[in-house]
This record gives structure tokens, C-alpha cells and sequence, in this order.
């Protein structure tokens, strides 16, 4: 299971980790914890949930692609934790994508977004943008243990929960965090493994982060990729090359069962 902020983190920095658990034949659950939203600003033709929409799309075609399989899914929605969650189902394969559609951070409109005010503000309710009931601290994190209890997995995938210290975008640390905080006992012991990545750091031009993916998978990464990014019209062609060749899971950031989970203390006043 691996839980991300935007439609197309999972693509760019747990690939092709995903892929080959989905290859392998495993049941892959992916949650988006944002709906990748932008404002729809002047001069563009696209924003607000109509480019959440070509996003899902974009997701639903990589993972077709992914599982080598026709690109149809099945539109279910599942309660978790009193929240009732839109879910995708592929039909032939084991996977299914998970859809909060939560406000991001979207840029100079909104630089924290609401998965920022979620951690830091308890009082703070996060109204999704298809109208759905609203989040606050308290129930994301019900939620997130209502799909962990629903779907069981052997471990669960984050990016990283430091993720501001390295330049990072928001959102991916933010729910990276809220994530680390569900998935814990009422002692405070973790649950479920989850393994932290490496998100924005690993893909720039300055990185000191080598290629590491080669081969058979990048090539498999690259096809994936091929399928989102001409749906997001956000991005172009060579969006995100770097990242083909790139994937870190960070050996030092395993949070394994019964590890008491410390977070970040300085994840505040950011914006």
C-alpha cells in the first residue's frame, strides 16, 4: 500500500518498487491524500476538478499499463472510518486507487494547502473539492486506519516524513506525516512497516543522487510514465526525466512494527 499526496508521486519516486509488486501479482492499493487540484488561472483552460479528472485519468492509464491490462476500471465507493472514500478497482488485476480529494498546495494561490493546516491545527476541517464531507486532524487519521484494517498490507509506502528539510514539496511531507501518525497503536507503537522515499530531492539537476534504476525497469518506469503525462497538461514531454532513472527508498527511514514513531517537531510556521 502506498500513500502519496498527487496523483503521479507514486509514478515518479515508488517506481518501479509499485510496479513490480503489481507485476509480481501482489494486491496494490494506492492513496491519493490530495486531488492534485490547481486554481483554473487566467489563461489556462484547465484547473479545479476538471483537471483532477484528466489526473485520474492519467493514474488509471499507468496503472493499466503497469498490470499489462485493458484500462478499465470500476468505479466503488468503501466507508473507511465514517468516511465513504471513491475507489477504482482494475478489472484485471489487483489494484485499486484510493481518492480523498482533499485541497492541495497549489502554488502561489495557496502555498500550504490543507493537508499542512490538518497537521498543525486540530480545529481545522479540510473540505474536499468534490463536496464530500469534510476532515479534520483527528478523522484523516481514523480514515487512513480504516483502510489499513480494510486492506491489510504487509507494508506501506510514504515519502518522506523529513521531506521539508530537503526541499520537498508540502503536501509530500504533510501526508507523509499524517500517514506515520495513523499508523500507530493508542501506546503509540507503529502497526504496519512503512518505508519512507525519497521525493523532489533525487530528480533535480543538483542532486548527488546517481541512477539506480536501469534496464528492464526503467524501461517499464518510462512506459508507465508515458501513459500519465500527456493526460496532466500540466507537464510536457521530458517532464520529469530525471526521476526515470531514480528511485530511494531510504534504508535509515524504515518504520518497522513496534517502533515508537517520534514526528518531526519543526514541521510549523512554513508558510
Amino acid at each position: 500500500m502506498s500513500f502519496v499526496a498527487h496523483p503521479d508521486d507514486d509514478l515518479l519516486f515508488m517506481n518501479p518498487d509499485i510496479a513490480s509488486d503489481i507485476q509480481a501479482g501482489f494486491d496494490v492499493w494506492v492513496v491519493y491524500l490530495t486531488a492534485g487540484d490547481v486554481p483554473l488561472r487566467p489563461g489556462k483552460s484547465h484547473g479545479g476538478m476538471d483537471y483532477v479528472d484528466m489526473r485520474i485519468n492519467g493514474a488509471r492509464a499507468a496503472y493499466a499499463r503497469a498490470a499489462r491490462s485493458p484500462n478499465s476500471w470500476v468505479f466503488e465507493e468503501m466507508e473507511f472510518g465514517d468516511h465513504v472514500v471513491v475507489t477504482n478497482r482494475l478489472e484485471d488485476a489487483n489494484v485499486r486507487l484510493v481518492f480523498t480529494f482533499i485541497h492541495a498546495a497549489s502554488g502561489p494561490e495557496d502555498n500550504c494547502g490543507d493537508l499542512y493546516r490538518l497537521w498543525n491545527d486540530p480545529d481545522f476541517t479540510a473540505d474536499p473539492i468534490d463536496g464530500r464531507p469534510g476532515y479534520t486532524r483527528a478523522s484523516i487519521g481514523t480514515m487512513i486506519r480504516g483502510v489499513l484494517d480494510t486492506a491489510q498490507p504487509s507494508y506501506i509506502r510514504t515519502l518522506s516524513t523529513l521531506g521539508h528539510h530537503e526541499g520537498d514539496h508540502i503536501d509530500h511531507t504533510a501526508a507523509a506525516l499524517l500517514v506515520a501518525e495513523a499508523n500507530r497503536d493508542e501506546d503509540g507503537f507503529t502497526l504496519v512497516q512503512r518505508d519512507e522515499y525519497i521525493g523532489y530531492l533525487a530528480s533535480r539537476e543538483e542532486s548527488l543522487w546517481d541512477e539506480n534504476v536501469f534496464g528492464f525497469w526503467l524501461d517499464e518506469k518510462i512506459a508507465i510514465w508515458n501513459e500519465y503525462w500527456p493526460r496532466d497538461p500540466e507537464l510536457f514531454a521530458g517532464a520529469w526525466f530525471r526521476a526515470m532513472a531514480r528511485q530511494y527508498l531510504l534504508d535509515d527511514r524504515t518504520d518497522p512494527p513496534g517502533n515508537v514513531w517520534e514526528p518531526p517537531t519543526d514541521f510549523v510556521d512554513l508558510c
